[in-house]
């Protein structure tokens, strides 16, 4: 299966940044841990728009310090 789109609720062999679970596809985190998010980081990475890339790099930067998911501030 090459090129094509993944069924709904498929998952990837990659697992969730911040706690490990596998995570669905094209999510940057697992459900519990995006709703762990405070709402303005969750809608400024929900932005599509030529910023979006550095939101996600801070969003990464932010997980990988280990820092607390409900501490994190996303530039919008």
């Amino acid at each position: 299966m090459t090129g094509g789109p993944l069924p709904k609720g498929a998952f990837t062999a990659s697992p969730c940044r911040a706690c490990r679970t596998p995570k669905p596809v094209r999510w940057y985190l697992c459900g519990p841990c995006w709703d762990a998010l405070p709402a303005a980081a969750r809608r400024a990475l929900n932005k599509r728009d030529g910023k979006a890339f550095i939101r996600l790099r801070e969003l990464h930067a932010h997980v990988d310090s280990e820092q607390p998911l409900e501490e994190l501030e996303i530039t919008p």
